[in-house]
């Protein structure tokens, strides 16, 4: 393969150059060379610079589950990382305050009804004027209270995790139960999970964490250095990753041990490549009216001090040099120098190069 390569090059070497920056080459020269060309991707913003950054969630988007009363944990139903439904039952608590809650709700529709057929009998005798209007309306307070009291005891005992139907069916059958369950309060994902069975809790004690996914934001530490660059709206690529973001908000505040001040942005492509808790390295890109584009980074060759790409013409390659300005992970971003639609080489960059400079002499 050697020989071949380098009477390859030999030939379209003593063929001369056209220009100083001009290669001549023909189709089965390059193809021998295992060359290989694209067009630049036309992009609308620049490189600015990379940071480690944070995946979060937006606090909106994030829920504590607590115990609603004092027990202890007999079961937990879900694991770390799992999706939940809401009302489904993340763990369950026996609890002896929930006895006592359900006793008041019994006793408090007990003296309801025991007020309401107070309240039908006197309105009767009130009618028929058998008894005072003073008579009527003690009574009508009477029942005014128990109404509440049984409303208060109703409102309790949701508060303690109990739903409608199972406060109907209570005050139905009457049968007490110590059993309560937590249920999540979202559709989401189990973040945290504090609860570990056979552990005792106090009432609103912590837990799960419970968040929904459907947004996600990203906290860049930027140094203050650069903040001035930084503009609402600009874009955040996420290294390795096809995610990308759009800047929110810059914090007007700078940490006083590493001199960074928070960039929050929130992700609105290819969301699902990331995960909250997750640590990255971003690109922060600032929205550019120049026109520029982009290049797999082994397409740019270094000469001198500049920077050039190899240009394909009619009869092989021109060296062309251009301004970069900004390299990424894979990529490099020109701002000056090519027009769109040209043909650049991306692979076989070396061979060129070598030819170009002339054989044997050093890059």
């Amino acid at each position: 393969m050697k020989p071949v390569f380098i009477f390859v090059l030999w030939c379209f070497c003593v063929t001369g150059l056209a220009a100083e920056n001009a290669v001549r080459l023909t189709s089965e020269q390059g193809r021998h060379l295992g060359i290989r060309t694209a067009r630049p991707e036309e992009v609308a913003a620049l490189p600015l610079a990379r940071a480690p950054a944070r995946v979060v969630l937006p606090p909106h988007k994030e829920f504590v589950v607590s115990s609603p009363q004092a027990g202890v944990i007999s079961n937990v139903a879900v694991p770390l990382g799992v999706k939940v439904k809401q009302g489904e039952v993340l763990a369950r608590i026996q609890s002896p305050d929930l006895l006592a809650l359900q006793r008041d709700l019994l006793d408090a529709a007990s003296e309801f009804h025991l007020a309401e057929a107070r309240l039908k009998r006197d309105e009767t005798l009130f009618s028929e004027g058998i008894i005072s209007r003073l008579r009527w309306q003690e009574t009508k307070s009477d029942f005014d209270k128990a109404q509440a009291a049984l409303r208060t005891a109703e409102q309790t005992l949701a508060a303690s995790g109990l739903g409608q139907g199972e406060i109907r069916r209570l005050k139905a059958d009457r049968q007490l139960s110590s059993l309560m369950e937590v249920r999540a309060p979202i559709d989401g994902v189990v973040l945290e999970r504090m609860a570990v069975v056979g552990q005792r809790v106090d009432r609103l004690a912590p837990l799960f964490r419970v968040g929904k996914l459907d947004e996600l934001w990203l906290e860049v530490d930027m140094p203050q250095e650069r903040l001035h660059e930084v503009k609402i709206g600009d874009r955040i690529s996420v290294e390795n990753s096809r995610a990308a973001a759009r800047i929110i908000e810059v914090s007007q505040h700078v940490d006083p041990r590493s001199q960074s001040a928070l960039v929050r942005a929130v992700v609105d492509r290819e969301a699902e490549d990331l995960r909250p808790g997750m640590h990255i390295n971003v690109q922060l890109m600032h929205k550019s009216t120049d026109r520029i584009f982009r290049l797999p980074v082994a397409a740019l060759v270094n000469h001198e001090g500049r920077s050039y790409v190899f240009v394909q013409t009619a009869d092989g390659f021109a060296a062309r040099e251009v301004a970069v300005a900004g390299v990424e992970a894979y990529s490099v971003v020109i701002h000056e120098g090519l027009d769109a639609g040209e043909e650049v080489a991306v692979q076989g960059v070396a061979a060129l190069k070598a030819a170009w400079l002339g054989m044997g002499e050093e890059e």
